[in-house]
């Protein structure tokens, strides 16, 4: 009997149908990708496919697929693929459009970084070994170890396995070998005569959208390559919690997650190395960094417990372990280490951002923002500092946002209303054609339609006596064109809709109250701040002006934000050349408060007043946008 079919059109590729899976797990199994912001819970709405043929094969419209789409849709055969399951066995072709494609998005992989001293945990020391003789017939490792301690004061054991290497080691070049020790106290590896000028270790970010590693020469702290890519676990789930969902409700689900980076991880070595014309056998150490959930499941550690109150990580001390433990492909005998976490989804990755941001050595009081799916805030100086992580959801990814993306070609990216001409200039990543919008583009929109008085404070979308491009939509409520179908050379107008603007304001919202948490618990006013350091990809592209204009950032003055790029890039950078600032990262995250937001007794009455545009709390952050603007640069 002939096997049933799955095909997934316009690549063309083909599985086995199987019961009980989703179109979404077909097409993962044959690398089609298909947008799946909510981790295939059917609350995004953005894998939307056409059931062109064996639609009778999959099982009934169920109600999220009601909910995310319309009777006009469903009648058409389109269904989310994440819900589509296939009940009957048959041969089905699954249409995936464009905009359910998730194509190539910009990443972002530089970052500021101070110089410091170079000091890495891994070293090399040349040695002259005096040879065996018939009057001295010491084994090697007594006659290598006695020779580190009397030559270079080093008491060190050898590393399980490394004694395999040390015969012919020793023997090849004449008796002069180069040893590595780990922090000066395990000797990891043996190499025959001078390899004192290879020293190479990689600094890996793994962020909830990408992961990136740098591959660092550790003798000059030079880096030599840098390889980014998105983070595989994405289709597993778009933000860090439907990825925790998926992993305890799976009950491999951890093991595909951790595989899934490891994997990434291999690759991303792997590549710096064919660039720099090294083997991943050279890399003699990787650090890691990445928020809580990240950290615990790179490690094979379960993140359950973060998703439940009080949402207790299960480790805040940095981790070195062995790379064969988690199946990193570099020396063997290398290692593995991780900066320490704070608290709750506080992690080694906010470590990272404040050690390269210098927040922590700062005389006057300021605050380091990392917006993601999960925002991190700390706030304070040298001589104190406290931290919060904000759920900000994944709404600036382009999750609950009708034509939301992330911000790959085509994506609006800056948004711009002429109230006098009532023309909307759009600017979109690559130049390409519009197709939909991401997270600074949706911010600069609502900023413009703010300062347009197309949004009130209270962010309802007004009747405009200048703009015909505000209309009535399908759901009976307003919504704004920023670009027609022929405009954005797109099937549908583009546009932003009053529930687009409630997603940005439940998000933004939730930023402002962990800052303004943060301010009180500090007992100062917005005025205070002299600097904030705006870091990552959505706070390097997002315009300071308007984030400030809604309320997602503090009310200071533009240019008193800083913009540090991919700072957790650095800050593991850093903790790979440096054990000093390894130890100062162990001093930082037991010195950093950490303040959980669901426990402050204020947080529903903080949240409520941060929903307006900017927020309704004049009297303690007096905005400095407040007065509207007639042009915004």
């Amino acid at each position: 009997m002939p096997k049933m079919v799955t095909r997934f059109q316009p690549l063309g590729r083909g599985t086995s149908t199987r019961t009980g899976a989703s179109l979404l797990d077909l097409a993962r199994e044959v690398d089609v990708s298909v947008e799946s912001i909510c981790g295939g819970t059917g609350k995004c709405g953005k894998c939307r496919v056409l059931a062109a043929t064996g639609a009778k094969h999959l099982s009934p419209v169920n109600e999220s697929e009601n909910a995310a789409l319309t009777a006009e849709e469903i009648g058409m055969g389109v269904r989310l693929a994440c819900q589509a399951r296939v009940v009957v066995e048959g041969d089905i072709v699954v249409d995936i459009p464009e905009l359910s494609r998730r194509g190539h998005h910009r990443l972002l992989a530089s970052g500021i970084e101070p110089e410091i001293e170079l000091a890495p945990a891994v070293g090399k020391i040349l040695l002259r070994i005096p040879p065996a003789t018939l009057s001295d017939i010491r084994a090697d490792d007594d006659r290598l170890l006695e020779l580190l301690h009397s030559e270079a004061a080093v008491t060190a054991n050898i590393a399980q396995g490394v004694h395999q290497l040390l015969p012919n080691a020793v023997r090849e070049s004449s008796w002069e070998a180069t040893v590595t020790l780990f922090r000066g106290e395990e000797l990891i590896r043996i190499d025959p005569g001078d390899t004192t000028g290879s020293l190479l270790g990689v600094a890996v970010d793994i962020g909830t959208t990408k992961v990136v590693a740098y591959l660092v020469d550790l003798v000059t702290g030079g880096v030599v390559g840098t390889e980014s890519q998105p983070n595989p676990q994405i289709p597993f789930g778009e933000d860090v919690m439907s990825r925790i969902t998926y992993a305890t409700r799976n009950r491999d689900g951890l093991m595909k997650l951790n595989e899934a980076v490891v994997g990434s991880v291999n690759s991303l070595i792997a590549r710096c190395c064919a660039g720099a014309g090294k083997d991943p056998t050279d890399v003699l150490e990787v650090v890691i960094v990445g928020n809580t959930a990240m950290h615990h499941i790179f490690f094979g550690i379960t993140p359950q417990h973060l998703a439940q109150a009080p949402y207790a990580p299960a480790v805040r001390t940095s981790l070195t372990v062995d790379p064969g433990h988690l199946g990193v492909d570099i020396y063997p005998f290398g290692k593995v280490s991780s900066l320490p976490n704070i608290a709750g989804f506080v992690g080694a990755d906010a470590i990272a951002v404040l050690l390269s941001s210098g927040l922590y050595q700062d005389d006057e009081i300021g605050m380091m923002i990392d917006i993601g799916t999960n925002t991190e805030i700390i706030a304070g100086n040298r001589e104190r500092l406290i931290a919060c992580s904000c759920a900000s959801g994944p709404a600036f990814e382009g999750a609950h946002i009708k034509h939301g993306m992330r911000a790959a070609s085509g994506a609006i990216e800056r948004v711009w209303i002429d109230v006098g001409t009532n023309d909307v200039h759009l600017r979109t990543v690559d130049d390409a054609p519009a197709r939909g919008i991401c997270g600074s583009g949706i911010v600069d929109a609502l900023s413009e339609m703010f300062r347009s008085g197309i949004l009130s404070d209270s962010g309802k979308m007004l009747p405009s006596d200048w703009s015909d491009r505000v209309r009535e939509g399908v759901d009976g409520k307003r919504e704004f064109v920023l670009a027609s179908a022929a405009e954005a050379e797109a099937a549908v107008d583009l546009t932003i809709t009053q529930n687009d603007v409630q997603e940005i304001q439940l998000a933004k919202a939730a930023i402002f109250t962990g800052v303004s948490t943060l301010m009180t618990k500090l007992g100062i006013a917005c005025s205070d701040l002299k600097r904030v350091y705006a870091a990552g990809a959505f706070g390097t592209y997002v315009d300071a002006t308007s984030a400030i204009t809604i309320g997602m950032y503090p009310d200071i003055p533009p240019e008193h934000i800083r913009f540090v790029g991919n700072a957790a890039g650095s800050g593991a950078r850093m903790a790979l050349k440096s054990t000093k600032i390894r130890d100062l990262a162990d001093r930082l995250s037991k010195r950093v408060e950490y303040i959980e937001l669901a426990g402050e007794k204020d947080f529903q009455a903080e949240f409520a007043k941060a929903m307006f545009l900017p927020h309704r709390d004049a009297d303690r952050f007096p905005s400095v946008m407040r007065q509207r603007p007639a042009e915004k640069r």
